[in-house]
């Protein structure tokens, strides 16, 4: 939000390059091992995982290192590939980061094993309160370019990398130091297929963006940026739940315990809070996009609204992370398969798009009509696998409920709006705001949806 203001759109739209870059680049060079953390660590004595943790972090390290070579050697290759030749520099500038971000992957696995969450909350608060200092500050107080931002990006990871590495050993600091059974060739088993999956994942990732900054040029791809984004809030509820939910249900599956008695009640109760938060926040995003992005971005980013909209109609599938269960069975390969299915198929329809239609809305609507369909199909593998009908794994009376709730709060929301044609723009959205949660809150009580039940943990303790 700071960038796009400070920044014109071709200097922020390079500086959202390098971040597609790095990101496209880090989810191959991690092969998979982030969630052998989740996967192995449930499973081994306490006196055992910090060998364990030893070993996948050392892993970290060496990939790390490989991939700010590839970033600082390939920068103008990928400079080339992208059609940006000014990307160059701040590649190279920004190659130091893979370093140390790759061992802080694998956090959350550890902490929610050993059930010290909170401390994953600190983690995050602080980390990104640090980055934003480093990166954002500088750029307001002395109006640095993009290449000193970048540099602030580094200065961010250092310190994301140190505490990292102190609360990974946290949980365990106590325990013995006895070597652990589980070998690399158990990890790389392991991950293997989690690794050809995420080859697949990172072209689904980076196919629209691709397209979009080699047919649509840097202006485009910087308000495709910035309206195909995630809700802070719903990725970190949908984040928190998986990585508590993983290494739970691997331990049921692990114990062969009865899945429909022991896993099913969790997986719908999480299922339906994650449903009651997220619908409502994603409702009203899409009913009022173009002010969130005005107001967050600026005039000139009025047109990432509809891209903003097409981005969040994966949220009413996207509830919660069927990938928990998916690891938990062990159908890695299943997993990959279905990756692959769905890379292709857009990299072929967003081709089509492009020589057919040259229209950016219609890759970023193709791009969501895929994830939502990835999301159906682990849906209905999950319920051929354990054998729990759909009709079971999905709460539908709550869904139809929450959605028949926000119905209702979005015609309160805008017949009191039509009356606030005057109001400041801020003030007007907080308005809205304000009156749709009340509204869905108010018809939620009729309509049996407990909101109160969630709040309770938050002032219980």
């Amino acid at each position: 939000m700071i960038l796009s203001r400070y920044f014109n759109i071709e200097e922020y739209g390079l500086y959202k390059q390098v971040l597609f870059v790095y990101s496209s680049i880090l989810a191959i060079s991690t092969l998979g091992l982030p969630k052998a953390f989740s996967y192995f660590l449930p499973k081994s004595p306490i006196d055992k995982a910090k060998s364990l943790i030893n070993k996948l972090t050392y892993a970290f390290i060496v990939l790390g290192g490989i991939m700010s070579l590839i970033l600082f050697l390939g920068a103008q290759q990928i400079a080339n590939l992208l059609n940006a030749p000014n990307l160059v520099t701040p590649l190279r500038i920004f190659s130091p980061v893979p370093f140390m971000m790759l061992p802080t992957m694998g956090l959350e696995g550890v902490l929610s094993t050993y059930r010290c969450t909170k401390f994953m909350a600190l983690y995050n608060f602080t980390t990104r309160l640090v980055m934003l200092l480093c990166v954002a500050l500088p750029v307001m107080v002395w109006n640095v370019s993009c290449n000193m931002a970048l540099v602030g990006f580094n200065i961010g990871s250092a310190f994301a990398f140190v505490l990292a590495l102190y609360l990974k050993y946290y949980p365990v600091r106590h325990a013995g130091s006895e070597t652990t059974n589980v070998t690399y060739r158990n990890i790389f088993n392991f991950c293997m297929p989690l690794f050809v999956a995420t080859l697949w994942g990172t072209l689904i990732n980076s196919t629209s963006q691709y397209f979009i900054s080699r047919f649509f040029g840097t202006e485009t791809f910087a308000i495709f940026s910035n309206g195909a984004m995630e809700l802070p809030f719903v990725g970190m509820i949908i984040a928190s739940s998986s990585s508590v939910l993983t290494p739970l249900f691997t331990r049921m599956v692990h114990e062969k315990k009865d899945l429909s008695v022991t896993m099913l009640p969790t997986w719908r109760s999480v299922f339906a809070k994650s449903a009651m938060i997220i619908y409502p926040m994603t409702v009203f995003c899409i009913a009022m996009a173009e002010p969130i992005m005005t107001l967050m971005y600026g005039e000139q980013y009025a047109a990432s609204a509809l891209f903003f909209r097409y981005s969040l109609l994966t949220y009413f599938v996207k509830v919660i992370i069927f990938y928990s269960i998916i690891i938990a069975l062990g159908a890695t390969r299943f997993y990959q398969y279905l990756h692959a299915v769905h890379a292709i198929g857009l990299i072929i329809t967003d081709l089509l798009i492009v020589i057919l239609c040259h229209n950016p809305y219609l890759i970023a609507l193709n791009m969501s009509l895929w994830a939502i369909f990835n999301v159906v199909c682990m849906e209905l593998y999950i319920s051929r696998k354990t054998g729990i009908s759909m009709i079971k794994l999905i709460p539908v009376s709550t869904l139809i409920r929450v959605i028949a709730a926000c119905a209702l709060g979005l015609i309160v929301m805008f017949g009191i709006d039509m009356l606030l044609t005057d109001v400041l723009p801020l003030y007007r959205l907080g308005i809205c705001a304000i009156i749709f949660l009340l509204s869905v809150f108010a018809v939620s009580i009729p309509l049996r949806l407990r909101y109160l039940d969630i709040l309770k943990p938050l002032y219980s303790r």
